[in-house]
């Protein structure tokens, strides 16, 4: 087990501090009913600060409506490609999601490299999430 797993566990884990009030019964107030759920909610209201986060939400939700996700092996063809393009420098033709635009757009260039933990690719100066590349086709070479 790690050092901060380790000082976690002692912190939020340990209740001895708490061993005198542990097992004291619950008071009922005399006067004042139980609050139901509903209200209870409401006390947190100040959070309604995000409300505008709920617009950005749904705005970035109607670019991904336009989406097509790969299957599975749709995807272990593009891996089977990126590994490829890495050791064999070739134009390629790559088909991909754009999230800013939220349409599928197509980039010609050469791989550069891939980062596989933030699961990116680099093709020339553009920077593509791995799960957004539709297709990626060789481009042919004229003689």
């Amino acid at each position: 087990m790690d050092e901060k797993r380790l000082i976690e566990q002692k912190i939020f884990n340990d209740t001895s501090a708490y061993n005198d009030i542990m097992n004291i019964p619950y008071h009922q107030s005399k006067r004042h009913l139980p609050m139901n759920q509903l209200d209870r909610a409401f006390q947190f209201a100040p959070f309604g600060a995000l409300e505008g986060f709920n617009d950005l939400i749904n705005e970035k939700t109607g670019l991904y409506a336009r989406k097509k996700y790969t299957t599975s092996a749709d995807e272990q063809i593009i891996m089977r490609q990126l590994k490829y393009l890495r050791t064999h420098p070739l134009k390629v033709d790559v088909n991909y999601f754009n999230d800013e635009s939220g349409y599928y757009e197509h980039f010609k260039g050469f791989l550069k490299k891939i980062n596989w933990t933030k699961g990116r690719a680099t093709f020339d100066e553009l920077s593509v999430a791995i799960l957004n590349i539709r297709s990626i086709k060789l481009i042919e070479k004229k003689l």
